[in-house]
């Protein structure tokens, strides 16, 4: 087994709520079958019974919100301010799906010189998914969901260090219905990972996280022909152009950057600044990072809490003080606040860095409160800075010329671009990456379709 353990810890005081052993093969085995059997039972479920299930899964989180909010705020530091919006997007993706069931899993009919032929949406079995500590509700509803309303069921594997999360999922939907073993919370090991994906029952691979996990997973994956859904890391480029609303572009930076203490794979991480405006975004972001309110989580005026884990702080600490060897200048930041309130928590300033591109924080994913700042002398040059990455998730464009950004928004290479908003994650619409950011998609009808058999019916 793993040396590394699950354990619950209050990233503000430190303290440790309580651990969890790993599961065992024995208990993992049983998991398994009872994953299988239920999607033997789930799959003959009518549409309107699972329907019926995901929208007590939702009136349960809006009733529960607050709880809800406060375990993910004391278990991983989010605000309360963030999180409770996080659950209450998780109910609405459950309404979303449930709205679309007709037209996401019914047969769609093609006309062809046969008598009849449709294409039919069939559920794949068990799913093994595995979401990180930063949104530990929305992210298992966003793959989830639309899964459990296909008809497959779900091993799920929360991060190391939001187990409490975890149950309290599996006590959600157990509670509004899925009784059978659709869902199922398992501890596993890294080392269980291949015992998972190799085993007959299970068909197929969720994760999000980074692209290294993700990269082995994906491999064992593909090793026993499992389809995998992967998202991954994210050096999301956020590019200001010269004709921007510079009080816009500053503040959609701000929430880009320092939401959930910049622990979000789709935040902005690079920022684009042309030189014709680069001194103004710069100097009113640092007037408006300076008045960030840092603080213990579970109180509604804080707008930045601690990082989940202290290794996250050491990580990122490392990634700025190489970030100023390699020439950067510090603005800002770069260093953990000082202050009785902050001695225990796992808190790391919000940074400003000027980067040339090379830079390490241009590089390498910064899962931390970092803004690094590039100028760019013109609109060639912006595109090549935003593409000079290995990364793929999102991208955000600030401009009053939306039909200009659209044509600038053409050439990134990335999953989404968003023009005058910050990238984000919606029911309705596809998300996932490319290159280094990992492939497939989820939300909107691919949350259905990338997991089921896609199968074909022709009737001569």
């Amino acid at each position: 087994m793993s040396g590394r353990s699950i354990v619950s810890r209050n990233p503000y005081t430190g303290q440790i709520i309580k651990e969890f052993p790993f599961i065992t093969n024995n208990e993992l085995g049983q998991k398994i079958e009872k994953a299988y059997q239920a999607y033997l039972y789930n799959r003959k479920v009518n549409l309107k019974t699972r329907c019926d299930k995901l929208l007590q899964v939702a009136r349960l989180l809006e009733q529960n919100a607050e709880s809800y909010g406060r375990l993910i705020a004391t278990e991983m530091g989010k605000p309360i301010s963030q999180a409770i919006p996080e659950v209450k997007k998780s109910a609405n993706q459950c309404k979303f799906y449930v709205q679309h069931s007709e037209k996401f899993c019914r047969p769609d009919r093609v006309k062809t010189e046969a008598r009849k032929t449709l294409v039919e949406y069939h559920p794949l079995g068990a799913i093994y998914h595995l979401t990180p500590f930063n949104f530990p509700i929305w992210l298992c509803a966003k793959g989830c969901v639309p899964s459990l309303l296909l008809g497959n069921t779900i091993l799920h594997r929360n991060s190391d260090s939001t187990p409490l999360c975890g149950l309290a999922l599996e006590e959600l939907f157990q509670e509004a219905g899925f009784e059978e073993g659709e869902f199922q919370n398992v501890f596993t090991s890294h080392e269980q990972a291949e015992t998972v994906l190799s085993h007959p029952y299970v068909r197929g691979l969720c994760f999000t996280g980074s692209s290294k996990a993700g990269g082995t997973l994906g491999a064992i994956a593909g090793k026993y022909c499992k389809k995998s859904v992967l998202e991954l890391g994210g050096s999301d480029p956020f590019i200001v152009m010269k004709d921007a609303d510079i009080e816009l572009a500053v503040n959609l930076a701000i929430q880009a950057r320092l939401q959930n203490a910049g622990q979000v794979c789709i935040a902005g991480k690079r920022f684009i600044i042309h030189a014709d405006v680069y001194e103004r975004f710069r100097d009113k972001l640092v007037e408006k990072v300076h008045d960030i309110k840092l603080g213990d989580p579970l109180k509604p005026e804080t707008q930045m809490g601690p990082l989940a884990r202290p290794d996250l702080v050491e990580n990122i600490d490392k990634q700025v003080k190489q970030a100023i060897k390699e020439g950067g200048n510090l603005l800002y930041g770069g260093k953990r606040p000082e202050g009785e309130e902050f001695e225990k928590g796992n808190f790391y300033m919000p940074t400003i860095i000027e980067v040339q591109n090379g830079n390490i924080i241009t590089k390498e994913e910064t899962f931390g409160p970092v803004f690094a700042l590039m100028k760019a002398k013109n609109e060639e040059e912006i595109v090549t800075l935003a593409n000079d990455t290995p990364y793929g998730l999102g991208c955000a464009i600030v401009s009053r010329d939306t039909d200009r950004a659209e044509e600038i928004g053409e050439r990134i290479e990335a999953g989404s671009v968003f023009i005058n908003d910050t990238v984000k994650t919606d029911s309705r619409v596809p998300a996932g990456g490319v290159k280094y950011s990992g492939h497939g998609r989820e939300l909107g009808q691919f949350g259905i379709t990338e997991f089921a058999n896609v199968k074909t019916v022709w009737v001569k």
